[in-house]
């Protein structure tokens, strides 16, 4: 598996793994452009042998008090392998190299594959946020010291 930083050309790829691993909660287009143009924004790409397994979006600017897992996601046929794990990893990495020594996320109390690898990770449930994904769909808000 390699991870590699993804630009404003890798936009069809971004949205693809987005719209194949979120339903309503996921980020329309013209964001995920933002995010790939955006100082503060980084968004890498898992593959393996020039296939697309997946991929994560950090958010760390000077201003901000810890930097922010803003999107994490796994092409379905690839999860269980590792790729979150990865991505993660490679997140916390970017974000140290940048200053950061807190790492934030939120993530669905109903995505309990990814609540476990938070845990399992170090990450620690701080609380939840009532409607985060919209009504009825609550988000744990998670911490990590890095």
């Amino acid at each position: 598996m390699r991870i590699r930083d993804a630009g404003i050309e890798e936009l069809p790829e971004v949205q693809h793994i987005e719209n194949a691993c979120f339903q309503e909660e996921r980020y329309a287009k013209e964001v995920l452009a933002a995010m790939l143009e955006e100082e503060g924004f980084e968004t890498f790409l898992a593959e393996d042998d020039n296939e697309l397994m997946g991929s994560a979006t950090v958010n760390y600017r000077d201003d901000l008090v810890a930097a922010q897992l803003v999107s994490i996601a796994v092409l379905p046929r690839f999860r269980g392998k590792g790729v979150a794990k990865a991505l993660l990893a490679e997140a916390e990495t970017k974000v140290r190299k940048r200053g950061a020594d807190r790492m934030v996320l939120q993530v669905s109390v109903t995505n309990i594959a990814a609540l476990n690898l938070y845990l399992h990770q170090g990450y620690v449930l701080e609380g939840m946020i009532g409607d985060y994904y919209g009504p009825g769909k609550d988000a744990y808000f998670m911490d990590k010291v890095l």
